[in-house]
C-alpha cells in the first residue's frame, strides 16, 4: 500500500523557518497543519494541492521524513488565523503572529507585495500516512 501512495505523491513539502524541527513536529503530532500564501498559487509560483492528496515532508536534507494525506482545505485571512495557528504546531497565536508576520511579509516582498490583514492563505490540514 505505501508503494502506491508513493507513487501518487506529487509535491513535496518543506517547511519555511525550521524544517527539521517542523518536520519532527508533523511526527509528533504537535503539527497537523500548515500556511502558505494564496498569492503564490495565484501566480502559479506553487503548484495547487488538493484535499486527499499525498505529500511527502522534507527535512533541511530534502530527505523524506514521512508522508502525510491533505485531510481539509481552506483559504483564511491572516486577520482570522485562530485555532489554526495552534495546529500548525506553533504553540498560541501571539507567537505564530510574530513568527509568520516576519516570514510571510519576507515572501510577499519577493512579488512585490506586502502583509495585510486581508492577506489570504491557504491553511492545509493533514495526517501522517507513514513514517
Amino acid at each position: 500500500k505505501v508503494n502506491k501512495i508513493r507513487m501518487e505523491i506529487k509535491h513535496k513539502i518543506q517547511f519555511g523557518t525550521d524544517s527539521d524541527e517542523l518536520a519532527k513536529k508533523v511526527l509528533t503530532k504537535e503539527k497537523i497543519a500548515t500556511s502558505s500564501l494564496y498569492d503564490y498559487y495565484c501566480m502559479n509560483l506553487k503548484d495547487t494541492i488538493k484535499e486527499n492528496e499525498y505529500a511527502s515532508i522534507l527535512d533541511s536534507q530534502n530527505r523524506e521524513i514521512c508522508i502525510i494525506q491533505i485531510t481539509k482545505i481552506e483559504i483564511i485571512e491572516f486577520q482570522n488565523i485562530t485555532e489554526f495557528a495552534i495546529a500548525e504546531g506553533d504553540g498560541n497565536l501571539e507567537n505564530w503572529q510574530k513568527i509568520h508576520t516576519e516570514y510571510y511579509s519576507l515572501m510577499l516582498e519577493k512579488i512585490g507585495k506586502s502583509l495585510t490583514g486581508e492577506t489570504k492563505l491557504l491553511c492545509e490540514w493533514f495526517t501522517v500516512i507513514t513514517r
